[in-house]
């Protein structure tokens, strides 16, 4: 066992990749989802190549993981002087059994991962056993041409894997001696074995004791007469790296598809992301960036430059402190005024928007009017999903719903549900229309071109000293939504391509797109209304006065969904044109309080409903779950979880006392029965947070939207929901 670790010490940065590819693949929902949606008939029928590009990334990260891992051995490992012969030869072995089980490691991690997602949902997709069948083939098939690769010739006993890049003899006896091959060769001679006081030792002649000098070993130092035992002298040999020719040109090769491969998908757009599938981004992404480890691993050892010594792995780090210094981070995209769009503020927006809606409804003096204000939950597309599906089906059968939804605020992804209900073309109100547009914009995959710019671009973007845009992460999120939102509403105006500030008008819905500043820790909005006194802190709060910005509809909708590491902070300078600039951060608003009702509360207060007399409104919480607020008490590594779990359940405590303010609030001025919360009741290992959703987890979704507006789930709240929006005027 001490060989075993002793061999491996070196490799850490490796393990912690393979550990990685474990929690990614096997333990977390979000990994079991991605690879169910893989497994499903309507993918694998609708689009094959994901399967093709999984098998092509396995393969290189295969190959990729035994050269590094044994390359890495070749250059670290030097321990043979002081072993036993015995102990070199078990420690060989050694070297060998790792690097035979990470060339197989990716396609047994790989299968694992696929077994345990078909049968965690067996009972939905029983069908695709064959899919599963053929994806288990293909991996043993692609494991079965590793090992004829790899394996030795019985009569030759060479490698047939590189024909053309085999290893010369003398190359494989010395990077077979634990010598560290890139290490300088020492030897050691008593004066009474050194013939004639010679500066240089013999060379392809076995010494006296036991070495042999390769002629082209060069002489470094020497002879020099040891301190301690002056009888003693010691030579110094650099081994020159075209000794290891064949070895490093192998390396070459693969660093060179490596950089390839990276600079391919940091470039890539997002069509190309979704064909590939994030699974085979992924394992791409192992297989590449475990090379530039390596090679990084392999300058600082053979030093490459002649009488220059350089600590290359020191020197990266300086470069990358040095540029996150110098980056200008991650700026939000931005566009051209196309007019001075003038916004009101809360109270006069609300007169103008109800003075509208009931000229437009012809309400009468002595008509009740249902205003609905909704507020989503954070949770990715589980939360955004779950929300835009039911309002989109309750569209559909009361095609005047949106008309009489004054307010929405959105927490991260519970904001993207908002505002895709929202910007639903008016003419796709009838036949179902609303909730199949829906249901497929939710089925589509933002997760492939987030994961490709985060594991190749934004890594590469940080060995840059200046942002770059094609690198961008968020970029690649709000243009998938872009492109997902025009595909499933052609020949319709792309809304989330076009200018936030298209929502600011007489006849639009207050939209609250909440975020977190993290210079101030402030709760910010993104809003087409303005801000008043009447709500604490305004000018600091509201981001479109404050920096006086027109962006797209996307940007402002992911000015909320920033939850780090998948989606970065948005830099937003303040004083843009101004020598000195203030460069401001934003986060996903969930950081403070996850709910979204605080804004309601203010907004409410703000536009004092009591001069409406005619007003009846309803506050409509979508919920993450049915009681996320439960926490289960600390029991391990008390001083640290203690700290940790404080900051984490802050946020859950400021929506709670919100919902409590919004309790008392509805109490003393109308009723706590017109605030109808919604809860998500499907697990998360069903309906994991993520920015993909499998088929069979949108069909969990749309059978539970349908149990709700049967009256088959929280009935009285939705039957509530429904009593209101029936006296919406037709």
């Amino acid at each position: 066992m001490r060989d075993l670790l002793f061999v491996s010490r070196e490799l850490w940065l490796l393990l912690g990749l393979y550990l990685l590819a474990i929690i990614a693949f096997l333990i977390i929902p979000q990994g079991t989802d991605m690879l169910l949606s893989i497994l499903e008939p309507k993918s694998f029928i609708s689009n094959s190549l994901p399967i093709t590009f999984i098998l092509a990334a396995i393969f290189c990260w295969s190959i990729s993981s035994e050269f590094c891992t044994r390359f890495l051995i070749y250059m670290t490992d030097n321990s043979g002087h002081r072993l036993s012969p015995q102990r070199v030869s078990l420690r060989k072995s050694n070297q060998r059994f790792i690097a035979q089980f990470f060339l197989y490691f990716p396609g047994i991690i790989v299968s694992i991962a696929f077994i345990k997602a078909y049968f965690q949902n067996f009972s939905d997709i029983c069908s695709s056993w064959w899919i599963l069948m053929l994806v288990l083939t293909g991996i043993a098939f692609l494991m079965k041409l590793l090992k004829n690769l790899y394996q030795a010739d019985r009569k030759n006993r060479k490698s047939n894997i590189f024909h053309w890049m085999h290893l010369s003899e003398e190359e494989k006896f010395w990077t077979s001696k634990l010598y560290g091959i890139f290490n300088d060769y020492r030897v050691d001679l008593h004066e009474d074995e050194i013939p004639n006081q010679i500066k240089d030792l013999p060379r392809e002649t076995i010494l006296a004791d036991g070495s042999c000098i390769p002629a082209a070993f060069q002489l470094k130092s020497g002879p020099t007469k040891l301190i301690t035992n002056k009888s003693i002298q010691v030579w110094m040999y650099r081994i020159p790296l075209k000794y290891f020719r064949n070895l490093i040109l192998q390396f070459i090769v693969l660093v060179c598809i490596a950089f390839l491969i990276i600079i391919i998908f940091a470039f890539a757009d997002t069509s190309l992301f979704q064909k590939i599938g994030a699974i085979a981004i992924i394992c791409f992404a192992f297989a590449c960036w475990q090379v530039v480890y390596t090679l990084i691993h392999f300058l600082d050892k053979a030093q490459p430059i002649p009488k220059i010594n350089l600590a290359f792995r020191l020197l990266v780090l300086l470069w990358l402190c040095f540029c996150s210094y110098a980056n200008n981070d991650h700026p939000i995209r931005w566009i051209e005024k196309e007019s001075d769009v003038k916004a009101k503020i809360v109270s006069e927006h609300f007169k103008s928007w109800i003075t509208h809606l009931e000229e437009t409804a012809q309400y009468q003096n002595s008509d009740e009017i249902p205003i609905f204000f909704i507020a989503s939950e954070g949770g990715a597309l589980r939360t955004g999903a779950f929300t835009a599906l039911l309002l989109a089906k309750i569209q559909d059968r009361f095609p005047n719903f949106k008309n009489n939804i004054y307010c929405y605020s959105g927490i991260s992804g519970g904001s993207l549900g908002l505002q895709y209900f929202q910007s639903l073309p008016d003419s796709v109100s009838f036949r179902n229309q609303n909730s199949k547009s829906t249901r497929s914009f939710f089925e589509s995959d933002f997760l492939s071109p987030v994961t490709g710019k985060l594991v190749f671009g934004e890594v590469l973007n940080c060995f840059f000293p200046f942002h770059i845009a094609s690198f961008d992460r968020a970029i690649a999120l709000e243009k998938a939504w872009e492109a997902s939102w025009i595909s499933v509403n052609k020949n319709h105006q792309n809304v989330f391509a076009e200018s936030f500030d298209r929502q600011i008008g007489d006849d639009k819905p207050a939209i609250f797109i909440n975020t977190v500043e993290s210079e101030t820790g402030l709760p910010t909005v993104w809003t087409n209304t303005i801000l008043d006194t009447s709500v604490s802190i305004y000018k600091e709060r509201d981001l479109r006065q404050k920096f006086q910005l027109s962006i797209p509809y996307s940007t402002a909708i992911n000015l909320g969904t920033r939850f780090p590491l998948i989606s970065p902070a948005a830099m937003i300078a303040l004083n843009q044109n101004k020598p000195e600039q203030t460069r401001l951060h934003y986060i996903d608003g969930g950081y403070f309080e996850n709910k979204g009702q605080e804004n309601i509360l203010e907004i409410i207060q703000s536009i004092h409903l009591e001069n409406y007399p005619a007003v009846k409104p309803y506050i409509i919480q979508f919920n993450f779950s049915e009681d996320d607020s439960i926490k289960h008490s600390i029991r391990f590594a008390n001083e640290m979880m203690e700290v940790l779990n404080g900051f984490e359940n802050t946020r859950y405590a400021r929506a709670s006392l919100t919902v409590e303010a919004m309790k008392k609030y509805m109490r003393d001025h109308f009723d706590t029965s017109q605030i109808i919360n919604l809860h998500l009741e499907i697990s998360i290992k069903k309906l994991p947070m993520n920015w993909l959703l499998s088929h069979t987890a949108m069909n969990r979704v749309d059978g539970y939207t349908d149990s709700l507006m049967l009256l088959k789930k929280d009935s009285a709240q939705v039957q509530q929901f429904f009593s209101a929006i029936k006296k919406i005027k037709p």
